[in-house]
């Protein structure tokens, strides 16, 4: 993150002014947007025509330029480049003729406008007051489907790519002239001989969907395959997802797309290997003896889990977490599954209270827990206050021959942090696997009888690959294993103390891998198109979106907006402990004889789902590409803010009992005043992660990477860029997430000469048709439009008084018979 752009942003960017400002902006300005004099006409590249089957279309290095953007009309009349006549001399390489954003295809205004366009900083309002109804009343009036006519909006929520075929532009897709031969394509047929090629491929398994795709050397995508699955939403908060229809979606994504490879003359044997990726903190449980899932998955937003961590936070306060070497409790680890030690030198940060116990042999001495300096320093054994390995002392009391044992604890909330670098938290695996072992009745039986195995998505998808009962493997990448609160961060091996404080037998963990290594192939048991190929990188979504980007070195960060958004900011290989509110996290580990690298990750639990949530539970839009029509309709909110916090607040906030509030609504807010603070929140949430990052780094942000389906809209990347005051660089391909695995899997399979360890062998990767969006709202604004948001952050925190959820979820528990088991020491 220094003040030049990246070098390989330096490649390709596109330096224009951005296409969302137009005149400079006003000081006056309706309070929670941001007032500008001139129009926005927010316009979209449009996916290049599909070529006839024997056209030879050049190829991507042939392209002097990505195509430019063009501006919009303005209030003053000037005409936007739609209704321009271009020159042979003004008119640049490659330029394609785009129509205004909320012009009709003539560049005219679409009928029932009255001819009228009003603008405003970073979206045009359009009028309607051309009609009879309209006369009747005044202020802003949201433009509706019929009413535009402009170009295609892109999907706010779907992959990540071209807004009107999001993987297939000449930026993201491998030209067809590097397919064809001769006779162009042909189907699939017996005598057809297919080429032999080194392609990489990666699965992701996201929240919502599953995609297959098959990457060449320069980060091309050469074939693809996408499917959704069913969402289980059984009550108010919770979340769940079925394990089979995750390997279904996968089985189908992976045939898919050997089927488009082959259709396009390559030979399934071109994949050399596959990378996963995966939505993190997603809980599943299945059994050792069939392979099937026990229950349902939990998912990663899930919030039934609250009653559970107040339990744990109040243990955590009056127990505490052990401190030393202790091995009860430990039997039945599976051979590969290497434990850590319960010592001192298992912590990374000392925030949390580190106190001494003293203990008779059979009873605790309440009230004799002090802070272990101050107890050593009475106790004369001030000099092994510097040991790194504390073991149980043996002090004589001073009101009798007895001795006295004497025990380190950690205490407190920051005490748990001291060892995982997060926080107790609906968010993480643990919590959701102590759920599990309470309420259902199967799961706490396989546990009881060591026949539980636990992973999250990544350690079900590696199991099913690799045969299941029939010998699959049970393995869990190192930075989904940073999400469980069961390792140790500084020495990522599974933590004892950690295992006894949840009450979780060590027989049921999968062994800790790195993010880059052969852990087996595929088994024919899988029935994919690709048995025997090997498995080569595994690493959680947010993790791989950071490789995906690039963001290799000290000091680089990236943001990602999917279902949720999610900032990590690479601190290389020293473990920072957050002062403020971040998450410490393993950001991937190059190989199992490489040192980890580690990250501070901001987590924002709704971005995209915001959008979701307007169209399929308000109405407000019929489909995700409605989003921006509709926000840039505005040139402001008109004063509202809406704080998404649906189901409370992640980082830096962390109060889980905040609630989803809009506030600041007036006679004169409309939908489209609502839909454009929906963007704004994304934006506002973001900069606060990354206020956080500069001042924990001592580092300012001057260029964000981003990746996601949110980033489709060029109003919400201005938008941050306005909010942020830091540069946005989209890339075209934007399928970071995926591609951050197949950099790893191929790294480990040393393909293509990628070594993460030499981050210019990625020069030639993912290059082409960089965006970068510049900040171009004055400070002063900027600070206003901050200042009204923390204003509506404090009113949404601290809504939901403690037990209120506890009770409702017991009452649903009872109904479903998912009242809790019979209590057990744990």
């Amino acid at each position: 993150m220094s003040r030049q752009p990246p070098v390989d942003l330096q490649m390709s960017s596109m330096k224009n002014p951005s296409p969302l400002a137009t005149t400079p902006v006003s000081s006056s300005g309706v309070g929670g947007g941001f007032g500008q004099s001139g129009g926005f006409t927010p316009v979209f590249e449009t996916s290049p025509q599909v070529s006839p089957a024997n056209s030879r279309r050049p190829s991507i290095s042939g392209i002097q330029a990505p195509v430019p953007r063009r501006l919009s009309e303005v209030a003053s009349g000037r005409p936007s480049f739609s209704s321009q006549q271009a020159t042979p001399q003004t008119q640049q390489p490659g330029m394609q003729r785009q129509v205004s954003y909320f012009s009709g295809g003539d560049g005219n205004p679409p009928p029932g406008t009255g001819g009228s366009v009003v603008g405003g900083y970073g979206g045009a309002s359009l009028s309607r007051r051309g009609s009879t109804a309209s006369h009747m009343s005044s202020g802003p009036r949201p433009i509706q489907r019929q009413d535009y006519s402009g170009p295609t909006t892109p999907s706010l929520l779907s992959r990540a790519g071209s807004p009107t075929l999001p993987l297939g532009n000449d930026h993201t897709q491998a030209p067809r002239a590097y397919f064809e031969g001769s006779g162009g394509f042909s189907g699939l047929d017996g005598n057809r001989e297919l080429r032999q090629g080194q392609f990489i491929g990666s699965l992701d398994c996201g929240t919502t969907s599953t995609r297959f795709i098959i990457f060449d050397k320069r980060a091309k995508i050469i074939a693809e395959h996408q499917t959704e699955f069913e969402q289980i939403l059984p009550h108010a908060g919770w979340h769940e997802h079925d394990p089979e229809a995750l390997v279904d979606a996968m089985t189908e994504c992976i045939n898919k797309s050997v089927e488009k490879l082959e259709w396009m003359g390559w030979s399934r044997k071109s994949i050399k290997g596959i990378g996963i990726t995966n939505q993190r903190e997603t809980t599943v449980c299945w059994s050792r003896k069939t392979g099937k899932p026990l229950c349902n998955a939990i998912v990663w937003d899930d919030s039934r889990t609250l009653g559970v961590v107040r339990e744990y936070e109040k243990k955590l306060e009056e127990e505490g977490l052990d401190i030393d070497d202790e091995e009860e409790d430990l039997h039945g680890v599976p051979e590969d599954v290497e434990i850590g030690t319960g010592g001192e030198e298992a912590a990374f940060g000392e925030k949390g209270d580190v106190v001494i116990e003293t203990e008779d042999g059979q009873k605790k001495e309440d009230g004799l827990a002090e802070k272990v300096g101050e107890k050593l320093e009475k106790l004369g054994l001030a000099e092994n206050e510097s040991k790194t390995k504390t073991e149980t002392k043996t002090i004589p009391q001073t009101n009798g021959d007895a001795s006295t044992h004497v025990h380190k604890k950690r205490k407190g909330k920051e005490g748990i942090v001291d060892v995982t670098g997060i926080p107790l938290s609906t968010y993480f695996s643990a919590i959701k696997l102590r759920w599990m072992l309470d309420h259902n009745r199967d799961v706490h039986e396989a546990h009881e009888d060591d026949d539980l195995m636990f992973g999250t998505v990544d350690t079900w998808l590696v199991y099913a690959l690799t045969g299941r009962e029939q010998g699959g493997l049970h393995i869990m990448d190192v930075t989904n294993a940073s999400r469980t609160l069961l390792i140790s961060l500084k020495t990522l091996q599974w933590h004892p103390p950690l295992l006894r404080f949840f009450g979780i037998k060590p027989s049921v963990l999968p062994k800790i891998v790195s993010s880059s290594e052969i852990y087996g192939t595929i088994s024919e048991r899988c029935e994919t198109s690709l048995t025997s190929v090997p498995i080569a990188g595994i690493v959680g979504d947010q993790q791989a979106a950071l490789v995906g980007n690039k963001c290799l070195r000290k000091g680089e960060a990236k943001c990602t907006y999917g279902t949720g958004a999610f900032v990590l900011f690479n601190t290389g290989e020293e473990c920072v402990r957050s002062n403020y509110g971040l998450i410490s996290t393993v950001a991937f580990q190059a190989g199992p004889d490489a040192k980890p690298v580690y990250a501070l990750e901001g987590s924002i639990a709704v971005a995209g789902s915001a959008i979701k949530w307007l169209r399929d539970q308000i109405n407000m839009i019929e489909e995700s590409s409605d989003m921006d029509i509709l926000a840039g309709s505005v040139s402001d909110t008109g004063g509202v803010y809406f704080v998404t916090a649906f189901s409370g607040l992640l980082a830096p906030y962390w109060d889980r009992e905040a609630s989803g509030t809009i506030i600041g609504l007036t006679s004169y807010t409309t939908s489209a005043h609502i839909a454009r603070a929906t963007l704004e929140a994304v934006c506002f949430q973001s900069r606060a992660v990354l206020d956080v990052i500069e001042k924990e780094s001592n580092t300012k942000c001057e260029t964000l990477k981003v990746d996601g389906g949110v980033t489709n809209s060029d109003l919400a990347m201005q938008l941050q860029a306005n909010i942020g005051g830091f540069n946005v660089a989209r890339p075209a391909m934007r399928e970071s997430t995926a591609l951050g695995s197949a950099l790893l899997a191929a790294s480990a399979l040393k393909l293509f000469g990628w070594d993460l360890s030499k981050p210019e062998t990625l020069a030639d990767v993912n290059t082409a048709g960089v965006h970068i969006f510049e900040p171009e709202l004055p400070e002063k604004e900027r600070v206003r439009a901050i200042k009204g948001w923390e204003k509506a952050v404090n009113r949404a925190r601290k809504w939901h008084e403690e037990g209120d959820e506890e009770e409702e979820e017991e009452r649903y528990e009872e109904e479903r018979g998912l009242s809790r088991l019979p209590s057990r020491e744990h």
